[in-house]
């Protein structure tokens, strides 16, 4: 249950919070103070964007107002042309340096992605890390074995059986996001997130690429569920290879036109 408190004395009457809240929570008050909706504690989903917008630092959610909160740096705000380039040039890194990932830029990343939209902001996104070369291994091994459970890319195996990887890609981290199966929106909430990370990494000096293989038999294969010993009713829906690129890339290949129908 929310708890939102408005301070009269500091309200600039501009009614931002009427028109910002998702769920109007605020109504329009007869003297220009916002007043709060009947059973607006049951509604509300702490989404923050009332102590947001709120210039006056009036109005307090849970304890917390815009004094709390940090500044909007608008002059940090990348550029059109350097979003272009960002998400132009992003490409699904494969090979990897020998080299650790640092722990504290995984974590900076995990930080960031608590940002991420998330249905009703539940924010039900968990993650597990790992670091250990041989139990990255493992899981490569485990999903080759389902792979030759239901006979499917038999040219995976065989890689693999000669000691190449392309399950896991020798990657020196495993960023696995996972949340239970009750939460209202787990397959978009995880995937958000870990896109976020996705696009966040080069500017950690970190590739990342999508662990489509780990991910199919992290959610059909019991030996890797059991393997991966997740909470209970939790299930993996978004996992990322990460390392230190092995190469660096120098042209942005074309794409298909966009497919857009305007009504």
């Amino acid at each position: 249950m929310s708890v939102i408190t408005i301070n009269a004395d500091k309200c600039k009457k501009d009614n931002l919070c009427v028109e910002e809240c998702p769920f109007n929570l605020f109504l329009e008050g007869k003297d220009g103070i916002p007043e709060l909706a009947d059973g607006y504690e049951d509604f509300c989903v702490n989404c923050g964007h009332c102590i947001s917008i709120c210039p006056g630092e009036a109005i307090t959610l849970n304890g917390l107002n815009g004094a709390d909160c940090e500044k909007t740096n608008r002059k940090l705000y990348p550029t059109k042309e350097q979003i272009s380039q960002l998400l132009r040039t992003r490409r699904s890194i494969r090979n990897f340096k020998d080299q650790d990932v640092d722990k504290k830029d995984i974590t900076d990343l995990i930080e960031l992605s608590r940002w991420a939209p998330t249905a009703k902001n539940l924010q039900p996104v968990h993650w597990l890390v790992l670091t250990d070369k041989d139990m990255i291994h493992k899981c490569s091994a485990l999903v080759v074995d389902w792979f030759r459970e239901i006979n499917r890319c038999p040219e995976v195996v065989e890689a693999f059986d000669n000691g190449v990887d392309m399950i896991n890609r020798d990657a020196p981290c495993l960023l696995i996001a996972h949340a239970s199966t009750d939460e209202l929106r787990p397959v978009s909430d995880c995937s958000i997130a870990a896109t976020t990370i996705e696009l966040a990494a080069p500017a950690y000096g970190i590739g990342a690429c999508w662990a489509g293989f780990f991910m199919g038999a992290a959610i059909n294969y019991k030996p890797l569920m059991e393997y991966l010993n997740l909470p209970e009713k939790h299930l993996t829906y978004a996992a990322l290879m990460l390392g230190i690129p092995k190469h660096r890339y120098s042209r942005i290949p074309p794409r298909v036109p966009a497919r857009v129908e305007w009504r």
